[in-house]
């Protein structure tokens, strides 16, 4: 009679959360495959186009329109405001990119953070000239148009900013350039940050839903006359994701020890989710203090990751027992692109 096999209930677990994670793991690849993200990108360019094209309409017959007079407030009367419109869809559609860029590289995502907030600041300006009843209004008070000139100035010092970030992740030093063994470990460490992912884009559909049904039933107790009109939603919504970011840094920060405790790689994860944290206290400060934390957030990640490669440079011994997660997250990412365009 053959013996039975019984196994541990920890081991009947673990197999099981690893069965469940590969799962979750596969239905993400699925959805950040090259192919769903054309078409995503697509959808995004028609919802940006119809929602501007709606908004300037609304504007136009709520001016002409008495009976429609009532979404003047709602809707606005200078016709800049439609700017905002596809100027939120985009940010939505980059905050995605933000998400799903995770499991692809530790560094392109924070990029990709600090890509949103120069577009939140740049979405600023069209939120001050929202309050302006019309342009001329700049000649009779000029402090309305100084937070205007400040959030010009700011997304365009972070736009340079942004660009070096990318300019300097993208230097590659020799010891990162054979640093592309992929091992088991950190197959099981990216499988973890593809469910990270996975988790947060249905994360982000819900703060967006709930942004939204917030919005509406302000504007609705207004039209009641309960509170006062808000024609752009607020910055709730990416204040709530920039908090969620941080807690999501940290728990990659703890699975990338899984991998290798190196000194400069644990500092630079540390950086970065510093990084994050200045970013989301920027979305809660009053101007011009919100552009100034910004910028000093993508400063101070700049240095981190020039001090990274300089160390990596200079103690290239320790990089031998170090494969560089960004490096082969892309080559997995990639191959998994190739499947399932194939």
């Amino acid at each position: 009679m053959a013996a039975v096999k019984f196994r541990h209930p920890l081991q009947s677990l673990s197999l099981w959360l690893e069965t469940q994670q590969c799962r979750m793991a596969s239905v993400y690849d699925k959805i950040a495959s090259h192919h769903n993200r054309e078409r995503l990108e697509r959808l995004m360019v028609y919802i940006a186009t119809l929602g501007f094209l709606l908004h300037l309409l609304l504007i136009f017959l709520s001016s002409t329109l008495p009976i429609l007079e009532p979404l003047r407030p709602i809707v606005g009367t200078n016709y800049l405001v439609a700017i905002s419109t596809p100027f939120s869809v985009i940010l939505f559609y980059e905050i995605l990119l933000l998400v799903l860029a995770l499991p692809e590289s530790t560094t392109r995502s924070l990029a990709t953070q600090f890509e949103v907030i120069s577009l939140i600041v740049l979405r600023n300006v069209f939120k001050e000239l929202a309050k302006l009843e019309s342009l001329e209004e700049i000649e009779q008070q000029f402090e309305v148009f100084s937070p205007i000139l400040i959030d010009m100035g700011g997304g365009l010092v972070l736009f340079l900013m942004v660009t070096v970030f990318h300019h300097v992740s993208h230097r590659r030093t020799h010891a990162e350039q054979e640093m592309r063994t992929t091992t088991p470990a950190l197959e099981h460490f990216i499988v973890r940050k593809k469910v990270v992912a996975l988790l947060l884009v249905g994360l982000l559909f819900v703060l967006a839903g709930n942004s939204l049904l917030i919005w509406a039933n302000v504007n609705y107790q207004a039209f009641l006359g309960m509170s006062l009109y808000d024609i752009i939603p607020s910055d709730e919504y990416y204040t709530d994701l920039f908090t969620v970011l941080i807690f999501t840094d940290v728990l990659i920060l703890i699975l990338s020890l899984l991998l290798s405790d190196s000194y400069h790689l644990v500092v630079r994860n540390a950086g970065f989710v510093i990084a994050t944290i200045l970013l989301r206290v920027s979305l809660s400060v009053s101007k011009p203090f919100d552009v100034v934390l910004a910028m000093v957030a993508v400063l101070f990640a700049i240095l981190v990751l020039l001090i990274y490669k300089y160390h990596s440079r200079l103690v290239p011994e320790e990089n031998h027992d170090l494969v560089d997660h960004d490096l082969v997250d892309r080559n997995l990412s990639g191959g998994a692109d190739a499947v399932n365009r194939e």
